[in-house]
């Protein structure tokens, strides 16, 4: 596919600067009129009629979304005003605590959850007792959980990235501010998609367009190097989930039956996110059945976490003697 043809497909777009032809972790260059592109439909409803191009680099396996666009115009329509701390969030978020909860952390702890969005989690942290919980997003109002004053708390005990790297351009610097906002001794959690288990050659499959979520998903990563990005912190990997916190063994909380429910209605994540549930377009369909008791042991792994600590020795250089005194060394 041409680079005249690409840019003919984007010109009805708030598309900004050039097309993404560099992997922002290796550096390999593409030739846009020699390389593999596969175009992946928007998954929200304002811009379903639209779709994108990705590329896997052939060095670290990163996925880039090639075209670049104007992301407060695409971010203005996205769906989740209407989401609420329900019963089922809270089944879900009860995965995600305990990831956190096995691995340290406490009430006594603080904890930023950077880019939280509309802050359901930290609702959910804080109605169990976890009132050192902060939130910052910058895509949120100022008087919400968009003012940046919230980062001048920190060093923080734990930091939550969840679903974050991927939105981002340089995600080296994205790790370096976190580095200093996270407290020597302190564990950070990464979520994000599993580059590694995307088939880039099923664009119209929600399992695959759901992660590669373009244009929203600038670069999305393998295992490999997102710890490789962490290294470069400093950080230790602590543990590695396999699949996303929202996976769960629950009855129909699962992706792979999310992803079916979808089908069923117009494919996009406005159905599940924003949408009233059409319980009887669900419950009459035996493949949404079929996922909702099964979906969980049928994982694509598309998804998947990382727990990192930064090293309780960095104490001596950022916070002297007195952090020996640190609740994550006591």
């Amino acid at each position: 596919m041409s680079m005249s043809t690409l840019s003919n497909q984007v010109s009805d777009r708030q598309q900004i600067g050039q097309q993404r032809l560099d992997c922002v972790i290796c550096n390999y260059r593409i030739d846009p009129d020699k390389a593999t592109l596969s175009a992946f439909p928007c998954n929200l409803r304002a811009f379903a009629d639209q779709t994108f191009h990705v590329w896997r680099c052939p060095t670290c396996e990163t996925i880039h979304c090639l075209e670049a666009v104007d992301l407060d115009y695409y971010y203005a329509q996205y769906p989740g005003e209407a989401l609420s701390l329900t019963a089922p969030l809270r089944l879900i978020y009860q995965g995600l605590q305990r990831r956190l909860t096995q691995h340290g952390f406490s009430v006594r702890h603080s904890l930023l959850d950077y880019g939280c969005g509309e802050g359901l989690f930290l609702q959910y942290l804080r109605s169990h007792g976890f009132a050192q919980c902060s939130g910052y997003d910058p895509y949120a109002a100022p008087d919400q959980y968009g003012n940046k004053a919230v980062l001048d708390q920190g060093p923080f005990d734990y930091i939550l990235l969840s679903d974050v790297i991927e939105h981002v351009e340089d995600p080296r610097a994205l790790l370096t501010t976190l580095d200093a906002l996270l407290a020597p001794g302190g564990r950070i959690l990464i979520g994000a998609p599993n580059a590694a288990n995307l088939d880039l050659s099923q664009p119209n499959i929600s399992d695959y367009y759901n992660e590669v979520h373009v244009p929203y998903h600038l670069h999305t990563y393998t295992r490999q190097v997102i710890e490789a990005l962490a290294l470069e912190q400093g950080w230790e990997p602590v543990k590695f989930f396999d699949r996303a916190y929202y996976d769960s063994p629950w009855f129909g909380l699962n992706a792979r039956a999310w992803n079916q429910y979808q089908r069923l209605c117009d494919g996009t994540i406005d159905a599940v996110v924003s949408d009233p549930i059409e319980w009887g377009r669900a419950l009459t369909s035996p493949r949404f059945w079929f996922y909702a008791l099964f979906g969980y042991w049928l994982s694509f792994r598309t998804g998947m976490d990382i727990l990192f600590q930064k090293p309780v020795a960095q104490a001596v250089m950022f916070a002297g003697p007195a952090a020996a005194g640190h609740p994550l060394n006591s």
